[in-house]
Parts: C-alpha cells; sequence; structure tokens
C-alpha cells in the first residue's frame, strides 16, 4: 500500500546526507606557517642563521610596524591636549567650590527648616565630581580629535599574536615538543645551517649564550618603555605620581616574564631563540628610531638640567615661530 521506489529511497538517501565540514585548527595553522617559511627560505637560498632574522625584520616591519607609527602619532596627539584637559580640572573644583557655597548661604538665609537638613558638597566630593568631569571631557576631547585611548590596545592585540604565531612556527619546524610532532613538518636543514658555537639550531645553545643575549634586549626594551612613556603619566606640577598605578603592575610583570622567558629559551632550540632575539632587535630599534624622529615630551613643563644656566624664567618657555 505505501510503496516507495528505489530510485526514491535513493534520493532521499542522497538529499539527507551532508558531508561533515572541515574544520581548520590551530595545529593546521602552525603547519601551513611552517610550510610557507620552508618554502621563503628555500627561495632565498640564505642559511637559516640568516634567513630567521631577516624574516624576522620583513615580517614586523609589514605587520606590526605601520601600527605602531600609526600609535606613536596618536600619543603625541594626545600629550598635546593634556595640558588643556589639566588646566581644566582647578576650574572644574572652583565652579563646583562656587555653587556649593552659594547653596550654603542660600540655606542660611531661608526660613525653610528643610533646608538647613540638607547635605553640602563636601571637599572630597568636589574632588570626586571634579574628576569624574573631567574624564568625560578628556574622553570627547579624544574622540573629537580621532586619539582615543582605546585605541592604544591595537599595537599589542596584533603584535602578542604575531609574536606567538611565528614561535610556534619556528618550534614547529624544529621539531620540539609539539602537538603531533610525528606530522609536523622537521627541516633537516636546520641542524646543518648553524653558525658559530651553534651548527645545530634544532638544538638549545650548550653555553647558554643566547639566553642572556634575549634576557638582556628584553630588559633594555621594558626599561626604555618605561621611560619614554612615563613622561605620558606626570602630574599637573610636573612630577610623577608616587602611588603605583596599573601601569607599574604591567612594567614589574614584564621584568618577571623576562626571567621566565630566559629559562625556557635555555631549554628551546637555538632556532626558537635566534627568533625571540631578532624580534627585541626590531622592537628596540623601532623604539630608538620613534623616539628620535616622533618623541613623546610633556608639554606644560620643559625639562632641563640645574648645571644648565638661565639667565630668567621666560627663557624656560618654548618659543613659537
Amino acid at each position: 500500500m505505501f510503496s516507495l521506489k528505489r530510485g526514491t529511497v535513493n534520493v532521499i538517501r542522497h538529499q539527507s546526507y551532508r558531508k561533515p565540514a572541515q574544520r581548520c585548527g590551530f595545529a593546521d595553522l602552525v603547519s601551513s606557517s611552517a610550510e610557507l617559511v620552508q618554502s621563503l627560505h628555500a627561495t632565498t637560498g640564505l642559511p637559516w642563521w640568516a634567513f630567521i632574522p631577516m624574516f624576522t625584520f620583513g615580517f614586523r616591519a609589514i605587520t606590526t610596524l605601520p601600527i605602531a607609527i600609526s600609535q606613536r602619532i596618536r600619543l603625541r596627539k594626545q600629550n598635546s591636549l593634556r595640558p588643556l584637559i589639566t588646566a581644566t580640572g582647578p576650574i572644574l573644583r572652583m565652579k563646583l567650590a562656587a555653587h556649593a557655597q552659594s547653596q550654603a548661604q542660600a540655606r542660611q538665609l531661608s526660613k525653610d527648616p528643610l533646608d538647613s537638613l540638607k547635605e553640602t558638597l563636601s571637599y572630597e566630593k568636589i574632588v570626586v565630581l571634579a574628576a569624574k568631569e573631567n574624564r568625560k571631557r578628556q574622553k570627547v576631547l579624544f574622540k573629537k580629535n580621532g586619539c582615543q585611548v582605546w585605541k592604544s590596545v591595537l599595537l599589542p592585540a596584533v603584535q602578542i599574536p604575531v609574536w606567538l604565531s611565528l614561535s610556534f612556527t619556528f618550534r614547529s619546524l624544529t621539531g620540539w615538543q609539539g602537538w603531533h610532532s610525528s606530522d609536523r613538518p622537521l627541516d633537516p636543514s636546520l641542524s646543518r645551517e648553524g653558525f658559530g658555537w651553534v651548527t645545530d639550531l634544532t638544538y638549545a645553545d650548550p653555553y647558554t649564550i643566547l639566553p642572556i643575549v634575549l634576557e638582556a634586549l628584553a630588559l633594555v626594551n621594558i626599561e626604555w618603555n618605561n621611560r619614554t612613556l612615563s613622561l605620558m603619566r606626570l602630574t599637573s606640577k610636573g612630577k610623577g605620581n608616587s602611588r603605583p598605578t596599573m601601569f607599574d603592575a604591567m612594567i614589574n610583570t614584564s621584568r618577571i616574564g623576562v626571567v621566565f622567558l630566559m629559562v625556557v629559551s635555555s631549554q628551546a632550540p637555538a632556532a626558537l631563540s635566534l627568533y625571540w632575539i631578532s624580534s627585541n632587535v626590531f622592537s628596540l630599534l623601532q623604539n630608538v628610531a620613534l623616539d628620535r624622529l616622533l618623541p613623546i615630551s610633556y608639554s606644560p613643563y620643559m625639562q632641563y638640567s640645574k648645571k644648565t644656566p638661565v639667565a630668567d624664567a621666560v627663557s624656560l618657555v618654548p618659543v613659537r615661530a
């Protein structure tokens, strides 16, 4: 009664079957990246000890350098607007204090007994309200000039994934304790194209020279950035804030992370340590070049040495043409 033809059943089965979608995992991305690096290495014909720094410099120049330049320009614009924001704080506090004083005088003259029970703005509340309003105006001012604070996360949002992806790529090429290491590409030329005392780049540095160089470069980078960005943290009096901030916590965490990186580098293949050193050298050269070409300075107060003779106060003020 309810019979179906064989062709109809085949059509129904064919339509109900769906091929499972292929997922592209992190291991597949690392393998593809390793194959790309191998192809570039074969194209250039350079030994691995020279190719790794050259590849690192070229890749960083394409991916992170334009974002770093854009961020430095944005920081300079923010710093040029900070004098206006700093000058707004005392004015806001003065207006709030005058408003509180007028309210207190009005309550004294009022005959309503309920007015005398109303709370007067204290100094602490005035400071808090002025700070909130100042931050609100700073946000509006930065947005109007296209230098919002949230854009500062763009550089680490790109730089950290780039560093991690290339680290896993060179780790895969050396076959160093990776996931599914038997399926990962291992370039045998890494064992022959070493340098100096490191003839095999798939093994760790036997004299621990590369980890020490890596630690020194990483510390120089951290202290250089700390010195540069500390100019952004000056108070309205031209002095640094004595209280610890989130920036101080990040710097201290980075210093501790350098020790951890050195320990890992002492056990990692020399090719991976060479990549980390090349990346730190590029970062240091980038920071030095940006500080020379696009320096960050604190506008309201000039930094001068006490040994420098000063004729009068006018000589401390920069003259604009």
